[in-house]
């Protein structure tokens, strides 16, 4: 009776012990095959609409857009009719409201500028990318054109001061920045359908230089008719326009591509 218990007990075990190999050699069989014949899965490729910072640019243009056409839609169409008109004397009934109106489009208009650089850069340049994180490039290209844009404040109120008067030189000034303000109004579209409908960067070159043309022949026209309103002053008024918005432009743009060069 016991060697027939014994018996049992050992064809139970040994059919215990079938049944444990066999499911390590299934499990050691699928490791393996998982760690032979696996591959890795690719991740998604960079999207400006799924970038947060990118995201944030454009939320925080809407907003300050939105509060300024709330608050100061009169004042800017007020500029927009003083722009075409000639003016003796700079406008005594701007408050500090208007001027921070003014700040905050100017400031608008640099996110929105420095957002079109980063995708000329993006589409173009985009080895930076593997040295610098796509946020740190943004927001770089937002405060050069921040920086840009105060020096060229300085150097306009410096030599208009020296060559003019003051008068003359805050009426370039404020003409100078309700250009720079309606430029960054009309950027707001390029940039939107860059997001989030993928614009080609040949489409985007298109419109970003019809903006900044149009820009430039809006300068001209001020620039001619506030400081040299007359055919005999043409050579003055192409050398003062050159050295101060052609030349300084140059040099930026040749400033941030050699910034460019630095990260190889």
């Amino acid at each position: 009776m016991n060697n027939a218990l014994s018996e049992i007990s050992f064809l139970y075990y040994l059919e215990n012990k079938h049944q444990g190999d066999v499911s390590n050699a299934l499990t050691y069989e699928a490791h393996l095959s998982t760690d032979m014949y696996g591959m890795k899965g690719e991740p998604l490729p960079y999207q400006l609409r799924s970038d947060w910072m990118v995201t944030g640019v454009l939320f925080l243009c809407f907003i300050m857009v939105s509060y300024v056409l709330s608050h100061g839609k009169t004042h800017l169409i007020e500029k927009f009719k003083n722009f075409f008109s000639t003016k003796e004397r700079v406008n005594l009934f701007d408050t500090a409201s208007d001027m921070s109106h003014t700040l905050f489009l100017i400031f608008q208009t640099c996110l929105l500028l420095g957002f079109c650089t980063f995708d000329y850069f993006f589409d173009h340049y985009n080895a930076i990318f593997t040295y610098v994180s796509h946020q740190i490039v943004l927001v770089t290209f937002i405060a050069i054109y921040m920086v840009y844009f105060a020096l060229k404040w300085l150097s306009y109120t410096f030599v208009n001061i020296i060559l003019f008067n003051k008068t003359k030189a805050k009426l370039w000034n404020e003409a100078y920045f309700n250009v720079v303000i309606w430029a960054g109004l009309l950027l707001v579209i390029p940039v939107l359908l860059i997001v989030f409908f993928n614009l080609s960067p040949r489409l985007t070159f298109i419109f970003v230089s019809i903006i900044v043309i149009i820009s430039k022949f809006l300068l001209v026209y001020k620039c001619f008719t506030n400081f040299f309103n007359r055919i005999r002053y043409s050579f003055h008024f192409i050398l003062y326009f050159c050295a101060l918005e052609i030349f300084p432009d140059l040099i930026f743009w040749k400033g941030i591509m050699l910034w460019d060069n630095y990260w190889f």
